[in-house]
């Protein structure tokens, strides 16, 4: 099994993160993705997942996690696993897993909450099906302690590279904060459907957007649009 293959921008760092967990621990699947100051998901990392699964998440279940990133403002928690959180007896009687888990075969889920200044910016989940072994004391522990690197990295390497490709390409192209969203999505290979998904767009706004960034950049296809920025970020 390998990771989703995607641009090396905007997810480089994300994307190998996720290489570096399954290096390390044996998962059935993980993700691996970035929160705005709304607690809605900004930037998204997959490890043999489907993004359909993911976005049902975000749009229907997360509310209903118990690993929720919002209840973990203001601790100290690093690393927490759904076990810890509820018996299986009783999380096994909620929605969330007979509607959202059991379906996928997901038993097992691991969570590392990344923060910056105490707020959770990122959340790097790591799951197992039922016929893989709980997480155990070991592996919990190389979990938390790879943490703070992996927060570190993001608080001071990723996250300012990643203002500093975003500032770029608005000054030399003229693109708006939107239009820059929209464009990241799509050097992940984001579909229009999934671009209008992940960021709550109607189609006709999504086709709108997409005209408005081929134009300023002065292209006329995606795979143009591609080759023109690309060497902007690199």
């Amino acid at each position: 099994m390998t990771a989703n293959q995607h641009s090396a921008f905007p997810d480089q760092f994300q994307q190998q993160a996720l290489k570096l967990i399954y290096e390390l621990i044996p998962v059935t699947s993980a993700v691996f993705y970035l929160l705005d100051p709304d607690l809605r998901e900004q930037g998204v990392a997959l490890y043999n997942m489907d993004a359909e699964m993911e976005r049902e998440y975000q749009d229907r279940f997360k509310t209903l996690d118990p690993l929720d990133p919002r209840k973990f403002h203001g601790t100290q928690d690093r690393v927490v696993t759904i076990d810890s959180l509820m018996p299986f007896h009783q999380l096994r009687q909620t929605v969330y897993f007979q509607d959202f888990m059991q379906p996928r075969d997901h038993r097992y889920v691991a969570d590392m909450f990344l923060r910056q200044e105490g707020r959770v910016i990122a959340v790097l989940s790591c799951l197992r099906q039922e016929s893989m072994e709980p997480f155990s004391e070991q592996e919990l522990v190389l979990l938390r302690g790879l943490q703070p690197f992996l927060e570190y990295s993001l608080n001071l390497v990723y996250l300012p590279k990643r203002v500093g490709q975003r500032q770029s390409l608005k000054d030399k192209y003229g693109f708006t904060r939107r239009e820059l969203d929209v464009l990241e999505l799509l050097m992940t290979g984001a579909t229009n459907k999934q671009l209008s998904s992940e960021l709550n767009l109607s189609m006709a706004t999504v086709k709108t957007h997409l005209q408005h960034v081929f134009r300023k950049a002065s292209v006329s296809s995606r795979a143009e649009l591609l080759s023109r920025v690309l060497p902007d970020i690199s």
